[in-house]
């Protein structure tokens, strides 16, 4: 690419910007934001919006929220403000699903706190003689969890989508005994913990926080897991790595065995690690 002075002269200052802000990945956010912003044809305006986006970033606005979009296992998604933006910790359960016999042909899943349905459509990607069912209750999020599917139906992912509270067991009776898979990364930070800002000051709440030790929504997942996983079904949540032992607790006062945590170091990063606790129902 050839850059005017100009041109050089922003990309150092925000540089300079990012550092100082502190993100904790600087050149991969600057990469993007220059893709975005300085190779375009109105090269005045598109400096503009560079260094307002840059801006915008060194206020810890998350990426994705700046440029609308995010890259989650070769799909590229539409997020925005008001939607959970998928980490590459989430592939972890990808990983898991590949190399394991789990789950036969034509076996129903359901991608739990789908958000914007990064999940299940990577599952349904991979995977698609698998029936996949993304769920979300919060309103914006599954504005753009339809949006994702519609998009990426064209590329013949299909997945559909369930609008419903995790809470409510009567959403989900036509799934009694009836799952093969059940994915979920739900909201597991505890009340109190402090995050960095991008999740602290930038996401919804709900889509973070969960009860005092961080495993409200988990409890319910397991819970719920208990009336419609089929016999030899897998429940998969992902959660933080400190709370492997209650995770792996909980699933067992559930009877689910084969339960074990796994901690891909690969995809942790410098916001957490990626970790999940697997368990299978055998009753």
């Amino acid at each position: 690419m050839s850059l005017t002075d100009r041109e050089y002269l922003a990309i150092s200052q925000a540089r300079a910007m990012l550092l100082e802000s502190g993100v904790w990945d600087l050149e991969e956010d600057l990469s993007c934001l220059i893709d975005r912003y300085i190779e375009r044809v109105d090269k005045c305006r598109a400096l503009d919006e560079f260094m307002l986006a840059v801006q915008e970033r060194c206020n810890r606005v998350p990426l994705g929220h700046i440029v609308g979009m995010v890259e989650f296992d070769e799909m590229s998604l539409v997020v925005g403000s008001g939607v959970f933006i998928p980490r590459p910790h989430s592939k972890v359960i990808h990983k898991w699903l590949e190399t394991s016999s789990a789950l036969r042909p034509g076996a129903s899943v359901l991608d739990l706190c789908a958000g914007s349905g990064a999940i299940g459509l990577a599952i349904a990607r991979r995977r698609p003689d698998l029936k996949v069912t993304c769920v979300e209750f919060d309103e914006i999020a599954v504005q753009y969890l339809k949006r994702n599917i519609d998009r990426l139906a064209c590329k013949g992912v299909r997945v559909n989508h369930l609008q419903a509270d995790i809470r409510d067991k009567q959403a989900f009776t036509r799934f009694t005994h009836q799952v093969g898979l059940i994915v979920a990364n739900p909201p597991y930070v505890p009340q109190a913990q402090e995050l960095l800002p991008e999740w602290s000051d930038h996401h919804p709440q709900a889509s973070v926080y969960s009860g005092a030790d961080g495993l409200e929504l988990i409890r319910q997942i397991i819970s719920l897991a208990s009336q419609l996983l089929s016999r030899e079904g897998w429940l998969v949540i992902e959660h933080g790595e400190e709370q492997a032992q209650a995770v792996r607790e909980l699933f067992k006062q559930s009877q689910l065995t084969k339960t074990q945590t796994i901690i891909d170091k690969e995809e942790s990063d410098a916001s957490g690690s990626s970790v999940m606790t697997i368990g299978c129902k055998f009753h």
